[in-house]
């Protein structure tokens, strides 16, 4: 062969490897799989199309009619306006809802039953930092927000000059209005306040906001109530707003930008103007997605499947949109509770953020996936936990946490202690240790223990604490706190029957037989005895003497899934699928986590009993129903338990940094973490039907345990396993 010819193969060899190297290496753009509108029809979710910044202070998004629990149901067909506060399935009546705007063209109203409007659903598009819609009037209405700033886009029908508008509305609540704040400073800016209950008890927050308009308007007539004054510039109380009629000569887009702060209406007008420079509507959604496209690229999978990629990167996506930061962009945060007394963020660590907005009682375990991803958040909100302990008020207790004046929407905090103390065992723990224990010891002692799932919750609040006393050598609490973490063996019967008759033994509320285990409601919150029978997060092997043997009490846990007890709609059960994994049978945690992900079930039940008929259907679904009916996201609890078990890891107990093994869904993906460091998790022969591991290695070397630990994964390496369609009975057994 010539010299000409071997030079020639050898340079088009090297092209083509390097044109494979490409193929291979290049990512895949997570956003192009966020679909905002999953989780959006009906009482599925309880999710919002609106943009939103990761962990930002603004959830921007339509409001449609009727009583939804977010403001959004994608089915509805009139838009009441844009709201600027809410908390993603939150449950209830919702939470947030405040600030309403509403663009239109039409005559005065002060009543959204009037001025709200049909909308063309066909125009309707949303993706990540971007919302769009067209109104029967021909408004185009555009939305885009960064951390604390909502930017509205109206294009008004230039064939309609006349009666242009864009109302403000200070009323609008999902739970009610305590008191509001207006000020029409001049004809381009706006200030206010407004102070609403994000609960049916005592709870409330309070905002301060600042409207920037591009364009002045011509003239405003603002309300209370009946109340109505062309230029009236303040307004005070509830049942207020403003109504800004736009000139029919000059430019046909109105763009806004509205800043929010917990700090003063000062503050929100510095974020409106300093936060967004210039008036570049497509500039600031390019730049909201991009911090979007870092964020959840920090995981990256390769499949062939478009769904799976679909789910996995909307749910990642929904579990960045709670808790929000509630600082100032110049360092500066108010506590809860302590909403008058503003505090400078250096002085508690100098890359301190405050945060906010919380669903403890749902969401506790799905911090033990931001840890993977944001330790630096992790390491925050943690701090900000801490401070919450250390100066929330003496009548504040687990049982009312949520009342009491907040920076934002807040719903409950029962699981605080279990955040703070998973960030401790993963080295995240930068808070006063002592500050953080008498919450946690306050929290124990103070637990109501009305039914049985509060005595089991109180023990586990028992043992957190103790936890941390071991860690700071508080002997002269052990001997209290390990009683109590114990005592969860005070209320188990061991003769008690289910309802077929068999001797199972069961939590009761004295330890005493009881008539019905599947009575719904009665012995224990949002469930029956079967949906807390294995709530002992700290204690599976106490759990197991109980029973009598691992073998039986498996065996008990086999059932339940067999005749659909398991009620995935709800938080309390949601680990039961990867307790095999610490009873001897790693490969049923593999086959329920699998079912559970994404093959069709039957549900049985709802938060508060039966259903009127099963639900036959998979959970998890790439449409705008995404649950099965009633299923609430709880602040991301629901899309995390996905998104890790996807990942095939699971943290069963917060403050225990291991992770379980279940049945990885992709046949290769990788956590980039900020330091540098990769952990690759690899699936051969993955596959709807190839769901079992038969075999694993960890970094080369054969790994037969069913649970990883935090550091191995942060310090980077790869897990490979080989999957089939039949179950290696032997594979996971290794538990020491």
């Amino acid at each position: 062969m010539n010299k000409i010819i071997r030079k020639g193969i050898i340079f088009l060899t090297i092209l083509f490897l390097i044109g494979c190297s490409n193929v291979d290496d290049k990512k895949i753009d997570p956003l192009k799989y966020v679909d905002p509108f999953i989780c959006t029809e009906g009482d599925n979710g309880q999710l919002y199309p609106g943009p939103v910044y990761p962990f930002g202070l603004v959830h921007l998004s339509p409001e449609t009619e009727g009583d939804s629990h977010v403001g959004y149901y994608y089915e509805d067909k009139f838009i009441e306006g844009f709201s600027h506060l809410r908390i993603g399935g939150a449950g209830s009546r919702g939470k947030g809802g405040g600030l309403l705007i509403k663009p239109g063209v039409g005559k005065f109203s002060n009543k959204i039953e009037e001025f709200r409007e049909l909308y063309i659903k066909s125009e309707e598009e949303a993706e990540v930092a971007y919302y769009k819609t067209v109104l029967q009037s021909g408004v185009k209405a555009e939305l885009t927000a960064t951390e604390r700033v909502g930017f509205h886009q109206y294009s008004f029908p230039k064939e309609k000059k006349t009666d242009r508008y864009i109302a403000v509305d200070l009323s609008h609540s999902y739970v009610g209005m305590l008191d509001a704040n207006l000020n029409v400073l001049n004809n381009n800016e706006i200030t206010g306040m407004i102070k609403s209950k994000h609960n049916n008890g005592g709870g409330h927050h309070r905002l301060f906001f600042a409207i920037v308009a591009d364009v002045p308007f011509e003239s405003f007539t603002s309300w209370q109530g009946d109340n109505v004054g062309e230029g009236q510039a303040t307004r005070n109380g509830n049942d207020i707003g403003v109504w800004l009629k736009f000139p029919e000569e000059g430019k046909n887009v109105v763009r806004l930008k509205v800043g929010m702060s917990p700090i003063s209406e000062e503050q929100a007008m510095f974020e409106a103007k300093n936060e967004t420079k210039g008036w570049d509507f497509n500039k600031v959604r390019n730049q909201t997605a991009e911090v979007w496209r870092e964020k959840l690229s920090k995981v990256e999978v390769k499949s062939d499947s478009e769904e799976f990629k679909t789910l996995f990167y909307t749910h990642l996506y929904h579990s960045y949109l709670v808790p929000n930061n509630a600082t100032s962009s110049t360092g500066e945060y108010v506590r809860a509770h302590h909403l008058d007394s503003v505090c400078k963020t250096k002085s508690t660590a100098p890359d301190f953020m405050y945060y906010s907005c919380w669903s403890l009682w749902d969401d506790f375990r799905k911090y033990t996936l931001v840890s993977l991803l944001e330790p630096d958040v992790v390491k925050n909100i943690a701090r900000s936990l801490v401070d919450y302990y250390g100066t929330r008020p003496d009548w504040i207790t687990t049982s009312n946490a949520g009342d009491g004046s907040w920076p934002t929407p807040t719903i409950r905090m029962e699981f605080t202690s279990p955040v703070i103390m998973d960030a401790y065992a993963k080295g995240l723990g930068d808070f006063d240790k002592e500050i953080a224990f008498q919450g946690m010891l306050r929290d124990y002692e103070k637990y109501a223990t009305g039914n049985v799932s509060a005595k089991l919750e109180k023990a586990y609040h028992a043992y957190v604490a103790l936890k941390m006393a071991e860690a700071l050598g508080k002997t002269e609490h052990i001997e209290q706190l390990k009683a109590g973490a114990d005592a969860y063996k005070n209320i188990w019967c061991n003769q008690q029957k289910d309802n077929q008759g068999n001797v199972r033994g069961f939590f009761t509320p004295d330890g005493n037989p009881v008539p019905d285990v599947e009575e719904f409601e009665l012995y224990v919150y949002e469930g029956n005895l079967w949906h807390y029978r294995w709530f002992v997060l700290h204690d599976i092997d106490g759990l197991i003497d109980l029973r009598g043997s691992k073998e039986a009490l498996s065996d008990d846990l086999e059932y339940f899934f067999e005749n659909d007890f398991y009620m995935h709609l709800n938080e309390p059960d949601i680990h039961y699928p990867y307790l095999f994994n610490l009873l001897g049978k790693p490969y049923l945690t593999q086959k329920w986590i699998r079912t559970f992900t994404t093959k069709e079930v039957t549900q049985l039940y709802h938060n508060h009993g039966f259903f009127d008929e099963p639900i036959v259907k998979r959970i998890y679904r790439a449409d705008p129903e995404g649950y099965i009916e009633s299923m609430d996201d709880d602040a991301g609890t629901m899309a995390s338990w996905w998104v890790m078990s996807a990942m095939g890891l699971f943290q069963l107990d917060p403050v225990q940094p291991q992770y379980l093994i279940g049945s990885p869904i992709f046949p290769e993906l990788t956590i980039h973490h900020d330091s540098g460091t990769k952990f690759k998790i690899i699936a051969n022969n993955v596959s709807e039907d190839n769901f079992y591991i038969q075999s694993a290695k960890l970094n080369g070397e054969p790994y037969n345990k069913p649970w990883i630990d935090y550091s191995t994964i942060i310090d980077g390496g790869t897990i490979e396993f080989e999957m089939g369609p039949e179950p290696n009975k032997q594979w996971g057994t290794n538990n020491n």
